[in-house]
């Protein structure tokens, strides 16, 4: 009986261990969900303006869009498991022995998300309520709009938009340059979403789904992304005609989009390297940043020149 009892500490500890490396696990399997904080961050500054930010809702905005967006990718993951096989992705909650830590960690972050939202405020806290929504919706096997042509796309770029518009409502400054920054990053997912179907054409092709390029073929569906880029270039501009946007955010904004345009143009040549296509998305998402500096910039050279 000593003995019995003597094991159970032991037992709790490699327990404790075993969920804390599956943790470490998941985090490490998604770190591209990195994207959604930062969009949130950049429209944070935008809104802010030329105000000194208060770092403590910062902190909690951050926190809350990254497990908000890590708990949406494990989700789907977790409703994905036949078609990552056939795509040859091994992450954490691919493997059959780990599903149910992987729930519960899921719930846990999505639980953990809306309440740090909704300590910033009532706003923020609905964003993510809506975000949520998404998410399920997404991935749920009963409504998988994941499967559905077009629909895909657009959902997981209103998911970037959504969490960017939550660092403008965590400020309480829905402004017209927010929304162009938000409006942005829905454009930035837009293109990240067919350059990740053209990766896994094979998989989808496999379990039936209509992605953009299997519907209208690659060739056409980098002519959308390229157009998407052009879209981006035009929001810009405008932001300089309209907003009052300074002109050499402008020019780094542009820059940022003729560099995406040429890495674009470079990846289309061998659509079928799926290691310099994890690249090109990483570059388009890392764009969000960029072109969100630009904004700031922009916007900041602006007040000053007026001051």
């Amino acid at each position: 009986m000593a003995l019995a009892q003597q094991d159970r500490p032991s037992d709790l500890g490699i327990k404790i261990l075993t969920q804390w490396n599956i943790l470490c696990s998941v985090i490490k399997s998604r770190t591209i969900v990195y994207g959604f904080a930062l969009a949130a961050v950049g429209t944070f500054f935008i809104a802010s303006g030329m105000k000194t930010p208060d770092f403590f809702v910062l902190i909690k905005l951050t926190a809350s869009v990254y497990f908000l967006a890590l708990a949406t990718y494990l989700y789907n993951d977790l409703t994905d498991y036949d078609v990552d096989q056939v795509n040859d992705r091994d992450t954490p909650s691919s493997q059959r022995k780990n599903y149910l830590q992987i729930l519960y960690h899921t719930i846990g972050f999505f639980v953990v998300s809306i309440l740090l939202a909704f300590s910033i405020n009532v706003q923020t806290g609905i964003g993510a309520l809506v975000f949520l929504g998404l998410a399920v919706a997404y991935s749920h096997p009963k409504v998988h709009l994941k499967n559905m042509f077009i629909i895909k796309t657009v959902v997981t770029a209103l998911g970037g938009f959504i969490a960017s518009m939550m660092g403008a409502l965590a400020v309480h400054n829905v402004s017209y340059l927010a929304i162009t920054s938000s409006a942005i990053v829905f454009l930035i997912y837009f293109i990240n979403g067919p350059l990740n179907d053209i990766r896994d054409l094979e998989g989808d092709r496999k379990g039936g789904r209509r992605t953009i390029p299997i519907v209208i073929g690659v060739r056409k569906s980098f002519a959308i992304i390229i157009g998407s880029i052009s879209s981006i270039a035009t929001m810009i501009v405008a932001s300089y005609c309209f907003l009052g946007m300074n002109v050499a955010g402008v020019g780094l904004g542009l820059t940022v989009c003729g560099y995406l345009v040429l890495k674009i143009m470079n990846l289309s040549k061998t659509p079928d390297d799926k290691k310099k296509m994890n690249k090109t998305r990483t570059t388009v998402r890392n764009s969000i940043f960029t072109i969100q500096v630009s904004i700031f910039v922009g916007l900041a050279l602006n007040q000053f020149l007026i001051q």
